[in-house]
């Protein structure tokens, strides 16, 4: 049987916006993918270990994590990319100085800037969802070894958006969120070149590929691969550039999106 890799979005793709509950029908399509011989993949804006145990469980064979920066198959790491640590430097200095508020992912830890001018909600509501995983910044003006793969940012209003969006439009890719929210991601690396580098190392081509997802952070795999699906929950600017819509996550959708194209 021709073997065929489906590519995850998690958040608004299998689990629901704010939820810990996977769908059971989500869960039982995933295991009949599995047991007709397809790989699944997780393919997320997520850090590694910002990947609930939830999720692990289903039996992922592989995740591409953090917007395509790192990628494991079976287990092994095959690819890992961080900024250096210089340039860590230069965006925490940017980000104080053009009044950003965000915070910096790695693939082991979130870093919060203590020595930030910026107080917001936003702030404050990703400092209790990590709690004791959130490390603030301070050691990465000491120590060499700190750096960061990604960050996400919220623009206040005092905010020095034109300043900061010159400064990532030259050395990064930057993906608007809406609400004055948007991923900062290393260029050269998306979610399209983590599903690239797998169709390159497990030899299965790109018209076996199917992604999967619900918001704009996903339009690189989505508009890479022939078999582009949208959730019925997604962001609007999305559709256009899928090949199919299936339903709500809560309406079986994940179940009814491999059904359709008889991967299950």
């Amino acid at each position: 049987m021709d073997t065929k890799m489906i590519f995850f979005d998690i958040d608004g793709t299998l689990l629901p916006e704010g939820e810990k509950d996977i769908p059971e029908s989500t869960v039982k399509a995933l295991r009949m993918a599995k047991e007709n011989g397809h790989l699944i993949f997780i393919n997320s804006g997520r850090t590694s270990f910002n990947i609930d145990e939830s999720v692990r469980s289903l039996g992922f064979d592989g995740y591409v994590c953090g917007c395509g920066t790192y990628i494991y198959f079976k287990d092994q790491l095959l690819l890992g990319q961080t900024i250096p640590h210089k340039q860590c430097l230069e965006v925490i200095r940017l980000m104080r100085d053009c009044k950003i508020a965000g915070f910096f992912e790695e693939n082991s830890y979130i870093f919060f800037d203590d020595q930030s001018p910026v107080v917001s909600d936003f702030l404050e509501d990703a400092r209790r969802l990590f709690g004791t995983r959130g490390f603030v910044t301070p050691d990465f003006f000491s120590d060499e070894k700190y750096t960061f793969d990604k960050i996400l940012v919220k623009i206040q209003p005092d905010s020095d958006y034109d300043t900061f969006r010159k400064y990532v439009d030259e050395h990064f890719e930057y993906i608007d969120r809406g609400d004055n929210i948007a991923e900062i991601i290393q260029k050269g690396y998306s979610k399209a070149t983590g599903i690239q580098f797998l169709c390159d190392y497990l030899n299965i081509p790109l018209e076996n590929c199917y992604a999967v997802g619900d918001s704009t952070n996903d339009l690189s795999m989505l508009e890479y691969v022939p078999n582009s699906i949208a959730m019925g929950n997604s962001m609007p600017e999305i559709i256009p550039y899928c090949s199919y819509v299936t339903t709500d996550i809560k309406k079986d959708g994940i179940y009814h999106a491999l059904k359709h194209f008889n991967i299950i």
